[in-house]
C-alpha cells in the first residue's frame, strides 16, 4: 500500500471535516440565528452528525483507494467514486449556505458567535470541499511537484475564500475618518475577488485533469497559463494598492468593527496572495530535489518584501521622527510603494528568466535585473538600520527604536537570502553566481555594524 501526497492531504481534510461536526456537536444546543430565527437542538444535532458522516465517507474512500489502487471499474467503485464527488460537492454547497446566510448566533450553553465568525466558518467549509473535490479528481494522476501544487491550489483557494468571506460580512461599510460604502459595493467586490480565485484555481486543475486536460493542453501551454495568472494576480495587487490609500478602522453593519491593524494586515497578505500567483505556476515544473529549495526561497523573499512594502502603504499617516520631525503621509506611502515596486520588478525578472521564448542574452539580462534590484533594498534595509528611531504614526500608535532596527534588520536578511539564492537555480552563470554571493556576503558583513551604529 503506497500513500501519496495527494492520498494523505485528501484524507487530513476528511478528518478536518469531522473534527468540525464534533467540536459541532458537542456545543449541540437550542440556537437563535440573527434572521433566521430558532433552532431546535436536535436539528443542531442533526446538523452535526451529517457533517460528521461526510467526513466519514470521504476519510473511508480514501482509505479503501488506497488498500485497493487498481479498484477503478467495477460498479460498486463507480458508484463509490460518485458519492464520494457527492460527498465533497455537499461540503462545499453547506460552506457556501453558511456563509452567505449567516448572523449573529446564541447558542444555550454556550454563548454568542459573532456574524464574521459564522461567515469565516462557512467559507473555511468551502474550500476544504474544493480541495477535497480537485485531489479525489485527480487522485490516479502524478504530481511532479506535490509541495508547489499543494501551495499555488491553496493559494487560489484562499482568494476564493477571502472572497466568499468579504460578501458574507458585506453590509453598509464605514472606513472611519474617510470615506463609507454601500453593501452592494461589498459584496460586488467579495464576488469578483471569488472569481479571481476561481480562475487561478481552474489550471491547477484542469492541466492535470486525466480527461480535460488533454484536450485543453494546447489552448492552456504553460506560458499561456503563467500570463494567465499573472494578469489575475496584478489585478488583485492593484485593487490592494487602491485600498491602501484608503486604509482604517472598518465598522461593518452588522458584522462588527475592527481596528486598522487588522485592515493593514490583511491588505499585506492579500497583496501576498496576489504576487504568488504566477510564482507558484512558474515553480510547478521544478524537481524537488537540492536546487528547488533555493528556487523557492529567493521569489518568496521578493513577495515578503513586496508585501511589506503594501503594508507600510497601508499604514502610511503623518508621522513624527525623533531627531527629524514631522513627514507627512504622502511620503510614507511613496516610501512603502517604492518598497512594493522594487521588490516587484525584482520578481517580474525572475519570472520573465524563466521564459525559454526569450532567448538566453534576454534571460541573462533579466537575471542581472533581480540582483540589482535585491541588492538596492538591501542597501535600504541598512539606511533603515543605521538610522532606527522612535516614531510616532499619528492615528496609531508610537514605535520603539528597537522595532524600526528590527524592521530594517529583516528587509537586509530577506534581501541578501534572495541575492544568495538567485545565481543557485537551474541554469544560472558562474558570473551571475559570483555576484550574487559576493553581494550577499558583503550585506552580511555590513549588518552587524549597521546595528551597532
Amino acid at each position: 500500500m503506497k500513500v501519496t501526497d495527494r492520498s494523505l492531504i485528501g484524507m487530513l481534510l476528511g478528518w478536518l471535516i469531522i473534527f468540525e461536526g464534533f467540536f459541532a456537536l458537542s456545543i449541540s444546543s437550542s440556537a437563535t440565528v440573527e434572521g433566521i430565527g430558532g433552532i431546535k437542538a436536535s436539528t443542531f444535532e442533526l446538523a452535526a452528525i451529517q457533517l460528521i458522516l461526510l467526513g466519514l465517507f470521504i476519510s473511508a474512500s480514501w482509505a479503501l483507494k488506497l488498500a485497493f489502487p487498481q479498484l477503478e471499474r467495477p460498479m460498486a467503485m463507480r458508484i463509490m467514486n460518485a458519492m464520494t464527488y457527492l460527498a465533497m460537492a455537499t461540503v462545499m454547497a453547506e460552506g457556501i449556505a453558511v456563509a452567505l446566510l449567516a448572523g449573529d448566533v446564541s447558542v444555550e450553553g454556550f454563548g454568542g458567535v459573532g456574524k464574521k465568525w459564522i461567515v469565516l466558518v462557512g467559507a473555511q467549509l468551502f474550500a476544504v470541499g474544493v480541495m477535497s473535490l480537485r485531489l479525489w479528481r485527480l487522485r490516479n494522476t502524478r504530481s511532479d511537484n506535490w509541495v508547489v501544487e499543494l501551495l499555488g491550489s491553496s493559494v487560489a483557494t484562499l482568494i476564493m475564500l477571502e472572497g466568499l468571506t468579504a460578501v458574507g460580512i458585506a453590509g453598509t461599510t464605514r472606513v472611519i475618518g474617510v470615506t463609507g460604502f454601500q453593501e452592494s459595493t461589498i459584496s460586488t467586490g467579495g464576488w469578483l475577488l471569488f472569481a479571481l480565485g476561481a480562475l487561478a484555481f481552474l489550471p491547477w486543475w484542469l492541466n492535470q485533469d486525466p480527461w480535460i486536460g488533454p484536450r485543453t493542453k494546447r489552448y492552456l501551454s504553460d506560458n499561456i497559463t503563467l500570463l494567465l495568472m499573472s494578469i489575475i494576480g496584478a489585478l488583485i495587487m492593484a485593487g490592494t494598492a487602491l485600498a491602501t490609500t484608503m486604509a482604517g478602522p472598518v465598522a461593518v453593519e452588522g458584522a462588527g468593527s475592527v481596528i486598522k491593524i487588522v485592515v493593514v494586515a490583511g491588505l499585506a497578505q492579500l497583496f501576498a496572495l496576489g504576487a504568488l500567483l504566477p510564482v507558484m505556476w512558474a515553480l510547478r515544473n521544478e524537481r524537488l530535489d537540492r536546487h528547488f529549495i533555493p528556487s523557492f526561497l529567493a521569489p518568496a523573499a521578493m513577495v515578503m518584501l513586496a508585501a511589506e512594502g503594501v503594508f507600510a502603504m497601508a499604514l502610511s499617516a503623518n508621522t513624527r521622527i525623533d531627531g527629524i520631525g514631522w513627514i507627512m503621509q504622502s511620503t510614507f506611502w511613496l516610501a512603502g510603494a517604492q518598497l512594493a515596486i522594487v521588490s516587484l520588478a525584482g520578481l517580474s525578472a525572475w519570472l520573465l528568466k524563466g521564459i525559454s521564448l526569450l532567448g538566453p542574452r534576454l534571460r541573462s539580462v533579466f537575471s542581472w535585473m533581480s540582483i540589482g534590484a535585491m541588492a538596492l533594498i538591501a542597501l535600504e534595509g541598512l539606511a533603515v538600520t543605521i538610522l532606527a528611531t522612535n516614531l510616532l504614526v499619528e492615528g496609531f500608535s508610537s514605535v520603539r527604536e528597537t522595532y524600526i532596527l528590527i524592521v530594517g534588520a529583516q528587509m537586509v536578511i530577506l534581501a541578501l537570502l534572495s541575492l544568495a539564492c538567485l545565481p543557485r537555480g537551474r541554469g544560472s552563470s558562474r558570473r551571475l553566481l559570483m555576484a550574487g554571493t559576493g553581494a550577499a556576503g558583503f550585506f552580511i558583513l555590513m549588518l552587524p555594524l549597521a546595528i551597532l551604529l
